[in-house]
This record gives C-alpha cells, sequence and structure tokens, in this order.
C-alpha cells in the first residue's frame, strides 16, 4: 500500500497507562482493559493485551455498527470480545453484539479482530485483502500526509509525493533554496494563516512563499520523483535526505535484491526468486470462482522450499516455521517461501506462465509494478 492518508479513519491517540478502578474503564482512558498499543514512529498501533496485532475489515463497512466476519473468517480474524462490560467505554471505542450474542469492541466504528497466523507479538501478517491494521497515523498538517516507500514510512505531500530535507544540520533559518535550486526542489507551501503543530511549523522564505518544515528543517518536493513511493531525492548532492519516520523493517542476511520486470524484488543468495504461498487463497471458493491452485504434487514438481537450519528469531517481517513434513522452511509474513524450479536465471518471473502458479506471490523490495504481486 504506497499511500497512508491523513487520519480520516483514525484519530491520533496519545500514548498512556490504562488504569482500572473496579473493573470499569474511566473516562480518560484512551483504550479498554483488552487493548494496549505499540509506538512506531509514524503513529501508534493497536493491539490486544498482550500485544498482538488488532485489524479492521472493509466489509463491516458496508454494515455499519455490526461484524460481518462470521463462521470461517472468525476462525482465522477472532474478534477482539470484551471480558467484562465496562459502565463507561473510552473515546473512540465503543461495544458491538455479534450474531452469538457476545460483546465486540470496535475503534470508530470498526469492528476489531486479531489474526490467527500471527505468530509472535509485534507480527502483522493479516493485512491485504480488505483487511487493515488498526492503526492512528501521526497528526499532520492538510497539506502532509505519511507514505510507504522502500526506505519506510516516510513524509509525504497530500499526493502521497516523498518529501525532503536539505543536510543533517540545516535549520530553517539556514538554509536558503533558491534561483537554480528550485529546478529540482519545490518547497512544500502552506497556507499563510496556517500555524504551527508539534513538529510542523511555518517559516515565511525571502520569496514570499510560506514553506512548512519538519523539526525546524524545510520540506521540499524533488522533481525527479513522477510516482506515489519514489525516493529517487534521497543521496542527491550527498545531502539531501527522504524524511523517514520508521525504517523499513530488515530482511536476513541470505536475501538479496535483483531487479526484474516487475521492478526490484527479494531473491536467494543466488539470486533466485522467492515467492511466498498464498495457503488462505487455496481453497474451494476460490477454485469454484476459476482459480487453479498448486496442490501437493505441483509443489513438489516445481518448487522448491526455502529451508532454515535452525529456528531463529523473527526479522522484521520474515521468520522461521515448520511445515508439514517438520523441515525448518522460511517464510515472510507468515506464508512459508519457495524458488521456482523452472527460473534459471536472476530475477526471473516466471511463475506468470502458468495458472496455477498465480497463488504464489513475488516479494517486491520496490512497489509492486505487476498486478498480483506481494
Amino acid at each position: 500500500m504506497p499511500f497512508i492518508s491523513r487520519p480520516a479513519l483514525l484519530g491520533w491517540i496519545g500514548a498512556a497507562l490504562l488504569i482500572m478502578t473496579d473493573g470499569n474503564v474511566r473516562a480518560s482512558d484512551p483504550h479498554p482493559a483488552e487493548v494496549s498499543t505499540i509506538q512506531f514512529g509514524h503513529g501508534t498501533r493497536l493491539t490486544d493485551a498482550l500485544g498482538m496485532t488488532l485489524y479492521t475489515f472493509d466489509n463491516d463497512l458496508r454494515e455499519p455498527g455490526t461484524s460481518t466476519c462470521v463462521d470461517d473468517c472468525a476462525i482465522s480474524h477472532p474478534p477482539l470480545i470484551v471480558d467484562e462490560t465496562p459502565e463507561k467505554t473510552p473515546a473512540n471505542w465503543t461495544l458491538i453484539e455479534r450474531d452469538d450474542g457476545r460483546m465486540q469492541w470496535a475503534y470508530n466504528g470498526l469492528p476489531v479482530y486479531l489474526f490467527i497466523k500471527d505468530s509472535h507479538t509485534g507480527a502483522a501478517y493479516g493485512e491485504g485483502g480488505g483487511w487493515n491494521i488498526a492503526f492512528d497515523v501521526i497528526s499532520t498538517p492538510a497539506e502532509i500526509s505519511v507514505a510507504n516507500t522502500i526506505l519506510g514510512h516516510v513524509l509525504a505531500s497530500a499526493t502521497g509525493q516523498t518529501l525532503y530535507t536539505h543536510g543533517p544540520s540545516d535549520k530553517s533559518d539556514d538554509f536558503k533554496c533558491l534561483n537554480e535550486c528550485l529546478e529540482n526542489w519545490n518547497p512544500v507551501t502552506a497556507p499563510w494563516a496556517a500555524n504551527n503543530s508539534g513538529a510542523f511549523s511555518v517559516h515565511a522564505r525571502g520569496d514570499g512563499i510560506y514553506q512548512w518544515s519538519h523539526e525546524n528543517k524545510p520540506l521540499f518536493l524533488y522533481a525527479g520523483d513522477s510516482i506515489q513511493g519514489d525516493t529517487n531525492g534521497e543521496g542527491v548532492d550527498g545531502v539531501w535526505r527522504a524524511v523517514v519516520l520508521e525504517p523499513t523493517p530488515p530482511a536476513p542476511s541470505w536475501t538479496k535484491v535483483v531487479g526484474s520486470d516487475g521492478g526490484a524484488l527479494y531473491a536467494d543468495s543466488d539470486g533466485m526468486t522467492l515467492y511466498s504461498l498464498f495457503e488462505d487463497r487455496n481453497s474451494t471458493e476460490q477454485t469454484r470462482q476459476g482459480g487453479n491452485q498448486c496442490d501437493e504434487d505441483c509443489l513438489s514438481k516445481y518448487w522448491t522450499p526455502v529451508t532454515a537450519k535452525s529456528k531463529s528469531p523473527p526479522i522484521g517481517h520474515w521468520s522461521v516455521i515448520e511445515s508439514k513434513d517438520r523441515t525448518l522452511q522460511w517464510a515472510y509474513m507468515g506464508r512459508p517461501l519457495y524458488t521456482l524450479d523452472l527460473e534459471t536465471r536472476p530475477g526471473q518471473l516466471y511463475y506468470t506462465t502458468f495458472r496455477q502458479f498465480q497463488w504464489m506471490k513475488p516479494i517486491m523490495y520496490k512497489l509492486p509494478a505487476l498486478q498480483g504481486v506481494f
């Protein structure tokens, strides 16, 4: 997802400890007893009390005040159930009654859920397919947002274009981008009546333009960026830097990044494309709709599992899982990894040739340029 809009769905919540009195939530408490948070540079992630990531479901927008995730859906995405109904609920939180009579927490009107394949605290493998991490993005001016890039989550324009600053120590009073500088670097303009807010401040330029600054450093757009997620201005002239709020998660040392027709992607140490298996999509319903799953025979004939020597701790989105035959296998966002035996050189994307291979998705380093890549 290349662009995170300003907090249209979720408002900013200050991090605070939950204080309970006689089992009831006080009006000043930011979250219910069943909810905690994890702080990131670009905002706050909501979790359950044990630190497991919470999610919202786009389908629930169709029927406000109810949960559309029932039966098998509620098994893969368990609802966050109320342990004890409080006399008062915190701001932005409400209770909904499920079909089975249990009460479920909802945040900003949307029911919240867990994901059964999140294997450890901090894992967030359930995003995608209409599921979103319950997240409060930092508060920004209307002209500024947060975007997801290969560098991580960065400050961006309202349309998702990466924002930059000049040098590690050039403050608003020290650096002036004028004349030739303006050919490639465009100031992020602020309304004349805009007010300072948190880390964001407004400075009057010598050319009469009011410009936004972050932590007192002027913000600019780079003319060499054309689409959301571009970070072509990073490192220009050795001084221009994207405003990275939260760096991209690390990858294991045995992986490398190679080029392909679909863009830069992750590969193994030999440069062979890494694919993740979307097991949850290999269902009767999907097959009935025209898909062809890659079954066990297909896997053994064409695909080689990416095995691990030991049960090492998770690294970013990467982890080691135990396969059905008890072999240790690397996984990306909880999905087992494979290489395609038909591919013979680095950066190939031969999976598009066979329909039954569509359940395998390459792991892109840059934002996806091909439909269906991950």
